[in-house]
């Protein structure tokens, strides 16, 4: 009863357990911690899931006395929130009997910025392989472009094939615009934007957007004569219209 009586009075999480991991007592602070399911009789497996190592292998240790003592990192089990801590286990005498002793101390923010820079991590790697695939993209783009202009060379507008030939240099040169943007993007560089109208860009993606949306959609473009210009990176809008489109199919 003194030995819960000081744990009450203490300022940080801790708790009294015994050698096999069931709650005898603990104090405030680590009632708000484990969550509403924290009282004496319940076990600590059932409250804590180790990460790293299992909960039971580590009151196990403690219980043997074999325990560093070092904290080490666990994800409370509470539906209410997500909530991480570290815990350190600790075998001492009290009275003449054997208890483990747990010392906690709330690790969601760490845990929550340990995400985070990983998650940063992640996007640099992603950001550095566009840029290396842009590359390498650019340099087929470029082969394309120039094999469509001989072939051009070699095709007048009366021919049946021209039309075509025209389609493929003008969706090529949008492929490039948009390696040009990764490649911006990867090197941190700000998009120029150019006074633009958004009727003759519909325009020229009309043929575009009528071959993505396939047979079964009909593509109706409809521009208010009194439309303004606006200033926006022209192969930035004309991305976000195709997507506005292929997401709408």
């Amino acid at each position: 009863e003194a030995c819960t009586k000081s744990l009450a009075r203490l300022p940080g999480p801790l708790a009294r357990l015994s050698g096999h991991g069931r709650l005898i007592s603990l104090n405030e602070p680590a009632r708000r911690l484990l969550g509403p399911d924290a009282a004496p009789g319940a076990t600590l497996t059932d409250l804590l899931e180790g990460l790293g190592r299992s909960m039971t292998e580590r009151i196990v240790e403690a219980s043997r006395g074999a325990g560093s003592g070092r904290s080490e990192m666990a994800r409370a089990l509470r539906e209410d929130c997500e909530a991480f801590l570290q815990l350190s286990l600790t075998r001492v005498e009290i009275d003449g009997e054997a208890t483990l002793l747990a010392v906690m101390n709330d690790a969601t923010e760490l845990k929550t910025l340990e995400a985070q820079f990983v998650q940063s991590q992640k996007m640099q790697a992603v950001g550095q392989l566009a840029g290396g695939v842009a590359h390498d993209f650019n340099n087929l783009l470029t082969a394309i472009l120039g094999h469509c202009d001989l072939l051009l060379m070699r095709h007048d507008s009366t021919q049946e094939d021209h039309s075509d030939l025209v389609q493929i240099r003008q969706n090529a040169n949008r492929a490039a615009a948009l390696v040009r943007q990764m490649l911006a993007f990867s090197r941190k560089q700000t998009l120029r934007p150019v006074v633009l109208h958004m009727g003759e860009t519909l325009r020229e993606l009309s043929h575009l957007l009528s071959r993505l949306i396939g047979e079964k959609v009909r593509l109706d473009i409809s521009v208010a004569d009194d439309l303004g210009e606006i200033r926006a990176d022209h192969r930035q809008l004309e991305q976000v219209i195709v997507n506005l489109v292929v997401n709408a199919r």
